[in-house]
């Protein structure tokens, strides 16, 4: 508990001794705030008597009291509006994040299928690009069993004349001899 002290003040050219427990400093600036105001009051009002001049910078610093708990007041409401719409500001701030956190997931996700998709790609344009030498390998065995198969069939063909002439020339040489047979017998 503080100790008492007795402080001497002075207001309106009055002395008083005042019990304090507390900050020295403090009252001090209380007592020389009252006492400019009374002053101030004294200096409009020269011919007032100190009870009046008391009661007139009281009504003053009870005034200025009222205006500044007003104030406080107003500032208080100002101050539970503004947080009002700080929570409203954050509330929305946290919506956004989480929806910010499920469109990153959602990205994530089409990133990663992205990948898939990519791997697949070019599994299959690799698979393409070797159907596709196979086709041109086809292709030139096909062209070479083409120009083979025309080859056979040249020779085929040639084969075929040759064997029509050998014929012939056997069928001529058989009609001759018969008729070398028919003419020997005759």
């Amino acid at each position: 508990m503080p100790e008492q002290t007795i402080m001497e003040l002075r207001i309106l050219d009055t002395e008083f001794n005042l019990k304090a427990k507390g900050n020295e400093e403090h009252i001090k600036l209380v007592s020389d705030y009252v006492n400019a105001e009374l002053e101030r009051v004294k200096a409009a009002n020269p011919f007032t008597n100190h009870i009046r001049i008391a009661i007139l910078g009281c009504m003053n610093i009870t005034e200025r009291l009222f205006i500044a708990e007003e104030e406080v007041r107003t500032s208080e409401e100002v101050k539970a509006k503004e947080i009002g719409e700080i929570k409203l500001v954050r509330d929305e701030l946290e919506k956004t994040n989480d929806l910010l956190d499920a469109e990153k997931g959602k990205y994530e996700t089409l990133a990663e299928e992205k990948e898939l998709l990519q791997k697949e790609l070019d599994e299959k344009n690799d698979l393409l690009a070797q159907y596709r030498e196979h086709l041109r390998q086809s292709k030139i065995e096909s062209e070479t069993s083409r120009k083979t198969i025309l080859d056979l069939q040249n020779q085929l063909f040639e084969s075929q004349i040759e064997l029509v002439k050998a014929n012939k020339n056997h069928i001529e040489k058989d009609v001759f001899k018969n008729i070398e047979d028919k003419m020997k017998l005759e």
